[in-house]
């Protein structure tokens, strides 16, 4: 991990990361402008897309050798008619943790095109062993850096999301002034307290929580790999999650044939993805999130959140396993 040293006059405290990403998508995007995200990603981006009447423009990742990459072409293609790009980093839900040379030619193309960076680095502290997290405020090239604003939290790091409190900075005074235009941060005295704590005497707790959730990452691809043929997986490179193909599944148990019977007698979207977190649920007494609502490129995928004991994580796995050793063989 890189070190960072931020100006603490261009901190800006807020109530969470959602609410300064909104602020600074309705200081930069218009409503009815684009917003660059590179999918699948994290699902609550659109979320904050409706909440500032900002569209979705989805570029697509590519899977090299079972790592997402992202497609450089259709990056810059669709980076030239948005005003901001959300960028997650480390990645959510597929785990990427990007490199030093893929931010800056993400950070090269948005500079070019005056597309606004917003860098959601709130899993930053969750990066697996042999991986190096790269803040984009540490990249080499200033003027790449001044296009951007950074947001963080302690919410995943110490599971502190009901305390209501983050933060966001930026080497841009002017960008900085801007949002706070749009920005208000309603704090409390726990949320503030427990932050303190947490990041003051922390240190120790989560050195040690850190090497476990990598032992579970460890756990987790060695048990798919061994034991569930149905399911593809590759061991995140950050993140608690777990990022699972089950695209062989969805064929066997006819979950797109279902997603369109349903679909033609409800008033919302039901996806195969929706179908199989059902299916799960009710076969294997696990509650995983439907792929489908990370965006373009999360079919035939569902997520899986691993950062629990590894007494239960077995039993969830155990609990898959024996639903899909149940299914008939094609």
């Amino acid at each position: 991990m890189l070190e960072l040293v931020i100006d603490p006059s261009s901190l800006v405290l807020a109530t969470g990361v959602h609410p300064g990403l909104i602020a600074t998508l309705k200081t930069f995007s218009p409503p009815g402008s684009r917003t660059l995200i590179c999918t699948p990603s994290y699902n609550g981006f659109y979320g904050d897309l409706r909440a500032s009447k900002t569209i979705a423009e989805d570029s697509m990742m590519t899977v090299v050798n079972g790592r997402y990459e992202i497609d450089f072409d259709d990056f810059e293609r669709k980076a030239a008619r948005c005003n901001a790009y959300l960028l997650c980093n480390p990645q959510n839900p597929t785990g990427n943790v990007w490199t030093e040379e893929e931010l800056l030619r993400m950070g090269e193309i948005c500079l070019k095109h005056k597309t606004v960076i917003l860098a959601d680095e709130i899993h930053c502290d969750f990066v697996m062993k042999g991986q190096t997290y790269t803040p984009f405020a540490s990249l080499p090239d200033r003027d790449i850096v001044n296009n951007s604003l950074t947001f963080k939290a302690a919410s995943k790091t110490f599971s502190l999301a009901a305390m209501k409190a983050a933060w966001f900075f930026s080497t841009n005074e002017d960008f900085l002034n801007r949002v706070k235009e749009n920005h208000r941060a309603d704090l409390t005295s726990l949320g503030m307290v427990a932050n303190r704590a947490a990041l003051t005497e922390g240190e120790d707790w989560f050195d040690q929580a850190l090497e476990y959730i990598d032992g579970n990452q460890d756990f987790v691809a060695s048990y798919i790999n061994e034991n569930i043929p149905l399911i593809t997986h590759r061991k995140a490179e950050g993140t608690y999650l777990a990022w699972l193909d089950v695209s062989k599944v969805i064929d066997i148990v006819g979950a797109k044939e279902t997603a369109a019977q349903r679909g033609r007698i409800s008033t919302d979207p039901v996806t195969p993805e929706m179908v199989m977190q059902e299916w799960f649920g009710q076969n294997a007494r696990v509650d995983l999130n439907a792929g489908s609502s990370y965006g373009t490129g999360g079919a035939g995928h569902m997520r899986m959140n691993i950062a629990t004991s590894r007494k239960l994580l077995k039993i969830a796995l155990d609990n898959i396993a024996e639903a899909l050793d149940r299914l008939p063989r094609v």
